[in-house]
């Protein structure tokens, strides 16, 4: 799997800015599947081309058109309006789902997990569901070998993530949204135990319930930037003097669909003051963000036409394969919105929070 076009061009731009003869030698270098400013920086270093990284960390950064007309690189403009903002990319995991047959021992969204035999299901037992206490669903499960980015406990390899499909009230610094559970696992030692997972649709809603569909996941390595409120300041106040770089960053910062790591969108709603573990106020980290619906870029207008990214194919909105692509989990994350399951970045074993728009 290759870079994308965009993301080429994003890197030449960077190439004409930096000036340097080396970058267009390292841009054809770079890993597949890897669209990542941090991996770039990693390469001025190893070839010391300490000039260019001056050149982007400094108040004057050149050779990238500063105009915001729609069709320019976009992601190029972005970095030459913004210096230093390079420095804060990371590296997210887009999971990509699409409807599949999972088994127990690989990633995937929904579906069955690797559950040790003789471990109960975990149930809600929330006084308001109407039969009382009820099993949780399959949300994700994630395999180091597939998303290493995730930062495992010592002696793991394994995550899972649970909930209840339906609305609770959540203590602060959430208000309202998922019971969810996360477990961490040493894969090779656990004894599955067939028939352990409950069916859920004995007990949930297909129409009503939030319950994801199996999926099968396809990784794939982006770069993204901090929800505008969290760049420090200088960023911040030259987005609020400028409302078309304003408009800019909201579209190029923030990957949406189901990822791993980097932040979450607060656009329907107010970043809370202060994002720590209530157990030990360490800061709390994105494990996993679900979404109502998967990114897809726009090929043509007429008819509105989008990219399969996973197997390349040309889809039409409106058409039974759009729908299948962009809604693979089959379900809205607290109507039409998405939502993170943060865990604690000290001890992610300590107890993961929702949150949601």
């Amino acid at each position: 799997m290759g870079v994308d076009r965009g993301a080429r061009q994003s890197t030449e731009a960077l190439a004409r800015a930096f000036g340097s003869p080396e970058f267009p030698r390292m841009a054809a270098g770079f890993p597949d599947g890897i669209v990542s400013y941090p991996h770039i920086f990693e390469q001025i270093d190893a070839t010391g081309c300490a000039p260019a990284r001056d050149a982007c960390e400094g108040a004057q950064v050149t050779g990238i058109a500063q105009s915001f007309e729609e069709g320019d690189d976009e992601p190029g403009r972005l970095l030459a309006a913004m210096p230093g903002l390079a420095q804060l990319a990371r590296t997210v995991v887009r999971l990509r789902p699409r409807r599949g047959e999972p088994g127990v021992r690989e990633s995937h969204v929904g579906g069955p997990m690797l559950w040790p035999e003789g471990e109960p299901w975990p149930h809600c037992t929330d006084p308001d569901h109407r039969s009382g206490s009820l099993p949780m669903v399959s949300v994700a499960q994630l395999y180091s070998g597939d998303v290493p980015e995730i930062a495992f406990p010592e002696g793991t390899d394994l995550v899972q993530v649970l909930w209840c499909p339906e609305v609770h009230g959540l203590p602060k610094p959430q208000f309202q949204g998922k019971l969810c559970r996360v477990f961490w696992r040493r894969s090779d030692e656990v004894v599955h135990g067939a028939g352990a997972q409950p069916d859920p649709w004995e007990n949930w809603d297909a129409e009503w319930d939030e319950v994801p569909l199996p999926c099968t996941v396809h990784p794939e390595r982006v770069a993204e930037y901090p929800w505008w409120e969290e760049l420090p300041a200088g960023l911040r106040e030259r987005l609020e003097d400028r409302e078309e770089l304003h408009s800019l960053y909201w579209a190029q910062s923030l990957t949406g669909g189901w990822k791993v790591g980097g932040s979450k969108s607060w656009a329907s709603g107010d970043m809370p003051d202060r994002l720590d573990c209530p157990e030990c106020d360490a800061p709390l980290v994105l494990l996993l963000q679900v979404d109502s619906y998967e990114d897809m870029p726009l090929v043509s207008k007429d008819p509105h036409t989008y990219l399969d990214t996973v197997t390349g194919r040309h889809v039409v909105w409106g058409t039974e394969e759009c729908t299948l692509v962009r809604e693979a989990t089959g379900f809205l994350v607290d109507d039409v919105a998405d939502a993170g399951i943060y865990v604690c970045s000290a001890d992610p074993r300590h107890a993961a929070l929702y949150f949601t728009q």
